[in-house]
């Protein structure tokens, strides 16, 4: 009789993952590349017209007009995106954590965050033309404001439905509330977390959009509207596509970092019981 141990179970579940892997990519690419034929042929035709659809040959010859352009305007947009963002999330998850810890906190605090949390941010645009003026301060204080309220909403409510089951088994030893917080409450709420990081990260792009509005002179989003000044449509979508790798690379960065963080939860393994109920084991 054989015995099969943990390592070989381990190797056996890594041969099976990789020969999976040629066979899941080519899933994954199959819609992709069907939808980029159907819209060469579709375009290149000309069956639509270039100014509500171009073609991929448009998009290099814009690519090439605007080439020069495109490489200040992509550091200041990632520049003053990523300062938001990460001004935002460390506001945001601050201020859910504190309000979660503390009745007083909750008190002074949670009606503001309940007020602005419904108020779309695209509404503020002229108040803070008029309150701040224009410049990258206002900017970036935008995409904090628009990330910073998401998360210290999703935090907030990722406490209130930590297990009490686990609250309890520290409180029985004798932790402290403290200890609790800081040992149950907080890796608990982790995994929910970073997900909500992830919704934050992409929408931070999209309100870098709106934040150029505010009288930006440089950056993807001002040329996108310098574009639409010109019916450039091929440079719109070129634009569009440029934001669309560029929040595909940022969650790409924060699942990496995603999997060393919960590594000690069952969703962090591609072969836990979650996985398999889902198919994806």
């Amino acid at each position: 009789m054989t015995t099969t141990t943990p390592a070989h179970r381990t190797h056996h579940v890594e041969r099976a993952r990789s020969g999976r892997a040629p066979a899941t990519w080519g899933r994954k690419a199959l819609v992709p590349l069907a939808i980029v034929v159907l819209w060469a042929v579709v375009t290149e035709t000309r069956l639509v017209a270039a100014l509500f659809l171009p073609s991929p040959s448009d998009l290099v010859e814009s690519f090439g007009d605007l080439r020069a352009q495109l490489l200040p305007a992509l550091a200041s947009s990632v520049g003053m995106t990523l300062s938001g963002f990460a001004l935002g999330a460390a506001l945001g998850v601050t201020m859910g954590l504190l309000m979660a810890y503390s009745a007083i906190a909750r008190d002074l605090f949670g009606g503001i965050l309940d007020f602005i949390r419904p108020v779309p941010v695209f509404a503020l645009i002229p108040l803070f033309v008029l309150w701040f003026g224009i410049g990258r301060a206002p900017q970036i204080t935008l995409i904090a404001l628009g990330t910073s309220v998401v998360l210290g909403v999703t935090t907030l409510s990722a406490i209130r439905n930590v297990s009490p089951v686990h609250v309890k088994a520290a409180l029985t030893p004798g932790a402290t509330r403290w200890d609790v917080y800081r040992t149950v409450v907080v890796p608990s709420i982790l995994p929910h977390l970073l997900g909500s990081i992830r919704v934050a990260a992409a929408a931070s792009w999209g309100l870098d959009v709106a934040a150029e509005f505010l009288g930006a002179q440089s950056g993807l989003g001002y040329l996108m509207i310098n574009r639409q000044q010109y019916l450039d449509t091929a440079g719109i979508v070129l634009i569009v596509l440029i934001y669309s790798t560029l929040a595909l690379v940022l969650d790409l960065a924060i699942r990496k970092a995603e999997g060393p963080a919960t590594r000690w939860t069952d969703r962090s393994s591609a072969t836990g019981p979650v996985a398999g109920l889902l198919g994806a084991d």
